[in-house]
């Protein structure tokens, strides 16, 4: 999708969505990972990527499942992930400035934590000592083997992800959560470095 199409469908999702009241939370405050483990999100100076993405995401949990689209713009200092129901309608918005975590929108509606979202696209595609430094939690480590990677705590297994490719973002990606007990699968369709 060229960058003009992209920011089309951004803005109008936005429109979309702004009848709704945002949560707001502060970076201070992390994201509940798993049980007694909090992701910290990145200072403003830290968001120095610049991408547009589009991954097609099937989450699975218990019984059911659910897909949808999610549009991801970085920017030096912002990252916004917009999520799109298979008939194309917002489901929720994430904003993140460097200082606050904005989702708009109804995730409930497909029973998804708009924070969670963010949180395991971090994990699926950031950088494994970027995301050692930003974890905190008793014992917990992010580490890479060849196509896998795993989030343990004093050596359990929380979280593991397997790729289809050596570059996170090629292909196909399956994260599992061992503790919440939902999988993602989560396939890039397109990846455009700006």
């Amino acid at each position: 999708m060229n960058p003009a199409k992209l920011l089309t469908v951004l803005l109008l999702v936005f429109f979309a969505v702004a009848c709704s009241s945002p949560a707001v939370r502060s970076q201070q405050q992390g994201i509940a990972i798993a049980r007694g483990v909090n992701l910290f999100l990145p200072r403003a100076d830290e968001l120095t990527g610049s991408f547009n993405a589009i991954q097609a995401i099937t989450a699975e949990y218990e019984d059911r499942s659910f897909s949808f689209e999610a549009h991801i713009e970085a920017r030096p200092g912002k990252i916004t992930i917009v999520a799109l129901g298979p008939l194309g309608g917002a489901l929720f918005s994430i904003s993140y400035d460097g200082n606050e975590l904005v989702a708009s929108g109804s995730p409930q509606a497909i029973s998804v934590d708009a924070e969670y979202v963010l949180a395991d696209v971090l994990l699926a595609h950031w950088d494994v000592d970027w995301l050692n430094r930003r974890i905190e939690g008793a014992v917990v480590e992010v580490s890479q083997t060849g196509d896998e990677r795993f989030v343990t705590r004093q050596d359990d297994l929380l979280i593991g992800i397997s790729y289809e490719s050596p570059n996170p973002w090629g292909g196909m990606a399956t994260l599992t959560h061992l503790e919440r007990l939902y999988t993602l699968h989560i396939r890039t369709a397109e990846f455009t470095p700006q």
